[in-house]
């Protein structure tokens, strides 16, 4: 969407689904795929401070690798909220997203926003701890400490060789 356009209609609504089959690099390392995007919302353009507003949702069909075991997860349905502020001018402030050029991609920047909201280490079973070494013991933070309290420091042991 050109940013002409966004400055005479001032207000855009916005109701599209895209096709994302032939892109495939998505800048996130478990990021399979996005079989479809559908933006549901509107671009709000402000005109004395020459920024693009978007308060829409996302809502997509993602391909994900879990970070734990590789396997592939499909998730159906997932939304997203997206509002942010887009600016069409340079501004000395590294907190706002600069449009570069006179387009606005919306489809590129709901990528950007799904690649965002995606953890680093994504993981379907993330409630699920794998035990893993030799005598192992999965315990509380106040069990921790408690413990911690009760051992004995093996320095001391030489004390009990000494005759009175």
């Amino acid at each position: 969407m050109l940013k002409k356009d966004i400055e005479l209609k001032k207000t855009i609504k916005i109701d599209e689904v895209f096709n994302c089959d032939s892109i495939n690099n998505f800048n996130h390392a478990l990021l399979k795929k996005i079989n479809k995007i559908k933006v549901l919302g509107a671009l709000k353009y402000q005109e004395t401070i020459k920024c693009l507003k978007v308060e829409a949702k996302i809502i997509t069909d993602i391909d994900l690798i879990d970070a734990r075991d590789g396997k592939l997860i499909n998730i159906k349905n997932e939304e997203y909220d997206w509002n942010d502020e887009y600016f069409f001018e340079e501004i000395n402030n590294d907190q706002v997203n600069v449009v570069l050029g006179a387009e606005f991609d919306i489809l590129e920047y709901a990528i950007e926003q799904i690649v965002l909201n995606i953890p680093i280490n994504f993981t379907n079973n993330y409630g699920k701890i794998s035990f893993v070494g030799k005598d192992f013991t999965f315990m509380s933070e106040e069990e921790y400490q408690q413990e911690q309290e009760k051992k004995q420091d093996p320095r001391w042991d030489k004390l009990k060789e000494f005759k009175f």
